[in-house]
């Protein structure tokens, strides 16, 4: 490794109201090293990052690129700098080619509109770089791994030096992310710099070279993986060690609560994207659903929480039939859903806090004239922040204004606090760190301890190991195992499942 490519000293970033999100923050990369971005939501990576990307302003400090101060006043200058950042959402168009995104908005591409040759010529890219990717196929049909294979191509393309990636794992299976790791290691090799934004910490011990932690805003100091222990770390970011090893208590359900049968869905394009979909949930149960993105888990978790309709099959729940009812009968039937864009539809993010906390049973906090009863909102809301530890000045205070991962708890809270017979939850702790995982976990034991049915989407296949007491892998929109996880199930294993690579014979195991 070389020496310093990169230097942000004394970065402190103030927003409007007093908001002081960096201090005094000290960050530095080596050339051709792989270096971890470390800490807890609101702790100001996101922040920090934005500063140096041009997508923020600097309020003081400087930043140094090759032991010159430099002042990027958007992305643009960043990119004609060398800097690169692919983000943990994709910002690929969907209905263009691997090439055609690859060539988007660069000045190099020109009016080049030559479809042959930019394929040629992306496949040459990738060749270059080691990747493997089908350029001439379109991104929505594309999986996720190939995408995100795409954005760092796009960014290599571009000209970046300086490699920036948002949880880039958060969607992968293990075999993705092994072969991710191999071609981060390569681009190591070829002189590459990266900065690797992470919350899974045995990823970070496994690919970085050195680690930087932030805390509140500050630096707790960079360090040499080798030389420290995922319990430090820990310790560093949130002040304690986490783990997530559960001792679940063994429950016997007693009833089914959710079933779905036979269910169908088509795509706008026409692409069948569930087809034949059968299971069922019971009272004190989790059950866990994996599948690499886009293989049908969204428009399941879409039509079994009246966000979507399907084109044929039922929902029956607690032997009542839902199928294609609204929103608000499924709510009141007892079906409670925290999605997985907090930001989309998960919270109103210019409303208050108790506002967002109550928005989904107001009808309980309004007395005979229909008018709000502030003093039970107040206290109703105080209750859950206090129980779901928010961090917030007070109820009155705006959600987006709050952290990822405050912003989720707000969302949590709200639909644990339902009432609620079964719990859909769509990725509860994608982009939230390790303390707001660990304490949103233990809420949800707690709901299965409660009796609750919960049914739980998630792409961390160790977050599903740990919760679950079935898992059912789902592939290109059909349940291709289910798995009882009374003993720890295989993440490789189950990553096979979810490739496509192996499937069991449901019928057969149904049968017996």
């Amino acid at each position: 490794m070389g020496e310093n490519l990169l230097d942000m000293k004394d970065l402190t970033k103030i927003y409007e109201g007093g908001v002081l999100a960096n201090h005094g923050v000290n960050f530095s990369v080596r050339e051709g090293e792989i270096h971890a971005l470390v800490g807890e939501n609101g702790a100001g990576k996101s922040t920090l990052m934005k500063m140096l990307f041009g997508m923020e302003s600097v309020t003081s400090g400087k930043i140094l690129l090759r032991g010159k101060e430099v002042n990027f006043t958007s992305s643009r200058d960043a990119i004609d700098h060398g800097l690169g950042m692919v983000h943990q959402h994709f910002m690929l168009v969907d209905s263009f080619t691997g090439a055609e995104n690859m060539m988007l908005g660069l000045k190099k591409a020109g009016f080049f509109t030559n479809r042959k040759k930019e394929i040629e010529l992306a496949n040459d890219i990738a060749q270059k770089y080691g990747f493997e990717i089908d350029a001439s196929r379109r991104v929505r049909d594309m999986s996720v791994g190939m995408k995100q294979k795409l954005e760092i191509l796009k960014i290599l393309y571009g000209g970046a030096k300086i490699i920036i990636l948002d949880e880039p794992t958060a969607v992968l299976t293990p075999q993705e992310t092994e072969e991710l790791f191999g071609r981060l290691l390569e681009l190591k090799r070829q002189g590459m710099t990266i900065i690797f934004i992470s919350h899974k910490l045995a990823e970070v011990k496994r690919i970085s070279d050195r680690v930087t932690v932030l805390k509140g805003g500050v630096t707790m100091g960079t360090y040499d993986t080798a030389g420290v222990s995922i319990e430090d770390i820990s310790n560093l970011m949130v002040g304690r060690n986490i783990s997530f090893e559960y001792d679940k208590a063994a429950l016997s359900p007693s009833r089914e609560l959710l079933r779905v049968e036979d269910l169908a869905y088509q795509d706008k394009f026409g692409v069948m994207k569930l087809n034949g979909i059968s299971f069922s949930t019971r009272d004190s149960e989790i059950v866990g659903i994996a599948g690499v993105e886009g293989n049908g888990q969204s428009e399941l978790v879409g039509i079994v929480t009246a966000n979507m309709r399907c084109k044929s099959g039922r929902i029956i729940f607690e032997n009542k039939d839902i199928t294609n009812a609204s929103i608000n009968n499924v709510r009141a039937e007892g079906v409670s859903y925290v999605p997985e864009d907090r930001m989309f539809n998960g919270c109103a993010a210019p409303m208050s806090v108790h506002e967002n906390l109550t928005a989904s049973n107001i009808d309980s906090f309004a007395g005979k004239t229909r008018l709000l009863n502030m003093k039970k909102v107040r206290e109703h809301s105080g209750n859950l922040i206090k129980e779901f530890n928010i961090k917030a000045g007070d109820e009155n205070t705006i959600v987006k204004s709050l952290s990822g991962g405050n912003i989720q708890k707000v969302i949590v809270a709200r639909e644990f606090s339902a009432g609620s017979k079964l719990l859909v939850l769509d990725q509860p702790t994608r982009g939230v760190d390790v303390g707001a995982i660990s304490f949103i976990h233990q809420k949800i034991l707690e709901m299965r301890d409660a009796g609750k049915s919960i049914l739980l989407v998630s792409a961390d296949l160790s977050e599903l190991i740990a919760l679950s007491d079935r898992i059912l892998v789902m592939y290109n929109g059909e349940v291709v195992a289910e798995l009882d996880n009374r003993e720890k199930i295989d993440e490789k294993e189950l990553g096979l499942y979810m490739l496509g690579l192996k499937r069991q014979n449901l019928v057969e195991k149904e049968a017996v």
